[in-house]
């Protein structure tokens, strides 16, 4: 039998939560009334916006928190600074990875350089307005006897250059911009890390905004998959002067898939927590496997 009451208690317990992402349903149904043709590649879009949403509660976090800065990795915004710089000088001068429909005229790009806008401010707060709060040694990833903390991000960062160089789409039909956009990708796939490596740092609680920010980024991710895996093979050319061209298809969507891996056990928690109407704690074992 269905216990009424129950079911009352927790919708008022995670009002807060449901009132956050049935704002994001109401905004992105407007978008696609206003902006869509309905066509399935919306779903870039809708990535965009969920991101974009992403960052939002990530700002709202730092501009309102007592402890602005505390329990967010600038090593993870710098690479999404990164990743949307790089997709940017791709999809602002060429076509080929814009959506299909009317959203790709023009929203979709200005998504994209809000979403960079934000991601630069919040670089800037964690590390100049509030950078007294900022626990670098919390933010970690990277950091050996050998490369200082602060260039811990080359781990990431050079792998995907080198991935991005060997497995690159041709929908631009122009190296630079390709590569760029396939860089930006990787990148993406990996930018959570560093956020992860700190929840760990930290005792696992992740603070509410924070929460929202990391799921979001998981559930845009998502979107993108499910575009690429109906259109992957778009990508693929076995007759690319790139001998890898007929690979690219797979590439990408496997970039899809180890973002979503990555946070698979933080999602999975993230939803205990929803459940139950409480923060979302991360267990922090195997914390020195991580750095």
């Amino acid at each position: 039998m269905v216990d009424i009451k129950l079911i009352k208690f927790k919708l008022w317990d995670n009002r807060i939560n449901i009132a956050v992402w049935c704002a994001l349903c109401v905004g992105v149904l407007f978008v696609y009334h206003m902006f869509s043709d309905g066509d399935f590649s919306f779903l870039l879009t809708l990535g965009g916006i969920v991101r974009m949403f992403a960052l939002i509660m990530l700002l709202t976090k730092i501009m309102i928190h007592p402890k602005h800065a505390e329990g967010i990795s600038g090593k993870t915004m710098q690479l999404y600074v990164l990743t949307f710089i790089f997709r940017l000088s791709s999809i602002l001068f060429y076509e080929g990875y814009l959506p299909f429909d009317k959203s790709g005229d023009w929203f979709y790009q200005t998504v994209e350089v809000v979403s960079l806008l934000m991601s630069v401010t919040a670089v800037m707060m964690i590390y100049v307005v509030y950078g007294n709060e900022y626990r670098s040694e919390k933010d970690a990833f990277g950091w050996t006897s050998y490369v200082p903390n602060v260039l811990g991000n080359l781990f990431l960062i050079v792998p995907c250059l080198i991935l991005a160089v060997i497995f690159h789409p041709s929908l631009n039909s122009n190296f630079f911009t390709d590569t760029a956009w396939t860089f930006a990708m990787c990148i993406e796939s990996v930018a959570i890390i560093p956020q992860l490596v700190v929840f760990q740092k930290t005792g696992g609680i992740v603070e509410f905004y924070t929460s929202h920010f990391v799921a979001a980024l998981g559930i845009a991710r998502l979107f993108s998959l499910v575009f690429w895996m109906s259109s992957f093979h778009e990508l693929n050319d076995k007759y690319s002067s790139n001998p890898t061209g007929q690979y690219v298809g797979y590439f990408v969507v496997a970039s899809q898939f180890i973002q979503l891996f990555l946070m698979a056990d933080y999602l999975w928690y993230y939803l205990i927590a929803l459940k139950n109407g409480s923060q979302v704690k991360v267990p922090t074992r195997g914390v020195d496997q991580m750095v």
